[in-house]
């Protein structure tokens, strides 16, 4: 039998590996009114025959909330093979594990997985997540993305009174060096996953501190400005690189819990009641 076929018939026991090295699945919140989903890698504490137990997702030490009830899309990564699956939010718990106590998820045990298409490998022939297209730029003076960070702040602040939002942008541009295109593949507790082509991945050996805008509208009406240090890179068998980008907030450290509350801003905001039907691909 092909091991890729193997594999996915015997999904449990994939996930059952991750529970005994502490490692990871996918999860994003599932919702017709996203328009992108926003992935978070999340260690596996334990299953059981009904339940998967999962720690809840965290932006820059702040808990993302997600509700009793939500639908999830999950996804198994092996290697350079993924499988993806629907599950749902059963209830909060809290789970002893090696690094203490921590908030967690219970969801749903999936009822089957179906592995990812080969260049596409995060859609299936029945699920599609929306990943969110990224430019970053090499930052050639750090001190200069501040004004826009502090303008953008001051401008989304004022939107929640006054209803519209001008962008900062032109007025407050950072100095930026060389621009490369990206894929966000996942955001974590400090910073975000990128997929860069091959085409582009000679900028990443020149420079270390980088510029992003992340656009999470329509939830919040302008893009954020991110900073942030390219932490570790691996190259995959196409030549394209898996980037982890951390934030650097060391120049204006009030942003940050400001940028975490507009993410958790977002993820709420797309678990409010919609009328489409789930997404399908």
């Amino acid at each position: 039998m092909p091991a890729r076929r193997s594999r996915t018939e015997r999904w449990r026991d994939s996930l059952h590996s991750l529970v005994e090295r502490n490692g990871p699945i996918e999860i994003t919140v599932d919702s017709e009114d996203s328009e992108l989903d926003l992935v978070w890698k999340v260690r596996l504490l334990s299953m059981d025959n009904e339940s998967l137990v999962v720690e809840q997702p965290v932006a820059l030490h702040k808990t993302v909330p997600v509700d009793i009830g939500a639908e999830i899309i999950g996804a198994i990564a092996i290697g350079q093979n993924r499988w993806m699956f629907r599950t749902r939010v059963l209830e909060y718990v809290e789970k002893i594990s090696q690094f203490g106590t921590v908030k967690a998820l219970k969801l749903a045990m999936p009822i089957n997985v179906e592995r990812c298409q080969r260049r596409n490998f995060y859609r299936t022939s029945t699920t599609s997540l929306s990943l969110a297209p990224i430019q970053i730029y090499q930052l050639l003076e750090p001190d200069s993305a501040v004004p826009l960070e502090v303008a953008t702040q001051a401008a989304i602040v004022d939107s929640s009174s006054h209803g519209t939002a001008n962008d900062p942008f032109e007025l407050a541009k950072p100095e930026l060096g060389q621009s490369i295109s990206s894929t966000m593949l996942n955001i974590g507790g400090g910073g975000v996953g990128l997929l860069i082509n091959a085409d582009e991945t000679s900028v990443l050996s020149k420079h270390h501190l980088f510029w992003m805008r992340l656009d999470l509208s329509p939830a919040i009406p302008l893009p954020l400005s991110l900073t942030a240090r390219l932490a570790h890179t691996r190259i995959d068998s196409s030549g394209d690189a898996h980037c982890g980008f951390a934030f650097d907030f060391i120049r204006n450290r009030s942003y940050e819990p400001f940028v975490a509350e507009q993410i958790c801003r977002y993820v709420s905001q797309i678990q409010k009641p919609n009328l489409g039907d789930r997404k399908a691909a």
